[in-house]
């Protein structure tokens, strides 16, 4: 594995209780935490962002940029970590679908700025779950939205089906920095503000929301990479999710009682799952140690720092 992503999943999927342990397999004396104010980057972190602007073969973006956005997460730092902390549950799943795809594996870090890493959120436009997907272009990629399931929230299914939007992105404009605009407001709105130009030289004509879109993403993928500079102390809860297939239509009763579960627990890994019935082909997310259903096939099991799909 090329990038320094990579070290980023094995701190989120990593039995070590920080994330300084997972991302700095050496000790560093020298480090300088920064607690407000502006700042520069260090050689190192310059190398960094040429490193990741080169794996998204883009322009590295305007660092005044990117330092207002470490700079607004840092001033609500309690928030990042948390939004980090709930991060960990779900990278080590949506990583092998980005990676099955061909896409760069520090997309995975996009619903950072997108929804938090918050299942449960949905914004004021009606985009919901962590791709903050609207009803249309979900039903476009294969996503059933009624009222017995949402797969919006579907961490899986929508993590297929945002690959699936961000490939379709890339090919329709031919590069990342339109593309991850798009994905924010939208191929039309992109196309009609920008013409397909480039978009350090449009950007102007954008959504403020999407013209920030870029440098906020490299400012999440800095802080991510060097947490211990920033005063990131991140205490990770190991929870370790198990992803069902349901074969047959079942209540959710029913799993309830045969895992001797809190309704609120399911609930809380289930925001897809709208009423009282699972419909079949569903998956189902639980925590590990669970006793799985004679009718479910475990299709993906979160095993340590590995992902394993069947």
């Amino acid at each position: 594995m090329k990038t320094v992503m990579l070290l980023v999943l094995a701190l989120l999927s990593s039995c070590t209780p920080t994330i300084r342990q997972s991302i700095f397999p050496y000790k560093n004396s020298n480090i300088d935490v920064v607690k407000k104010g502006n700042f520069g980057f260090s050689e190192e972190e310059e190398r960094f962002l040429a490193q990741e602007a080169k794996v998204f073969n883009i322009e590295i973006p305007d660092r005044q940029e990117i330092r207002r956005f470490v700079n607004y997460f840092l001033a609500n730092k309690q928030s990042f970590e948390n939004i980090l902390r709930r991060a960990s549950y779900y990278m080590p799943i949506i990583v092998p679908i980005l990676q099955k795809h061909g896409l760069p594996e520090e997309l995975a870090l996009l619903p950072v700025i997108e929804s938090a890493f918050n299942p449960f959120a949905v914004s004021r436009a009606g985009a919901a779950g962590l791709w903050q997907f609207i009803p249309s272009t979900a039903r476009r990629y294969g996503l059933r939205v009624d009222g017995e399931i949402d797969e919006r929230f579907d961490v899986i299914k929508s993590t297929e089906a945002a690959a699936m939007y961000l490939k379709d992105l890339y090919q329709m404009f031919k590069n990342w920095e339109l593309a991850l605009a798009a994905y924010n407001c939208g191929e039309n709105c992109v196309a009609r503000r920008t013409g397909g130009v480039n978009f350090w030289e449009t950007q102007n004509f954008l959504p403020l929301e999407t013209k920030n879109f870029v440098p906020a993403f490299f400012a999440v993928l800095l802080l991510t990479r060097y947490p211990e500079k920033y005063g990131l102390n991140i205490n990770m809860e190991r929870i370790s999710l198990v992803v069902n297939k349901v074969q047959e239509e079942t209540k959710v009763e029913k799993v309830l009682a045969e895992r001797n579960l809190k309704g609120s627990v399911f609930r809380d890994f289930n925001p897809h799952i709208r009423g009282d019935k699972i419909p079949a082909g569903t998956y189902i997310y639980l925590p590990q140690g669970q006793t799985a259903l004679k009718e479910e096939k475990t299709i993906l099991l979160e095993n340590g720092a590995k992902v394993i799909i069947r």
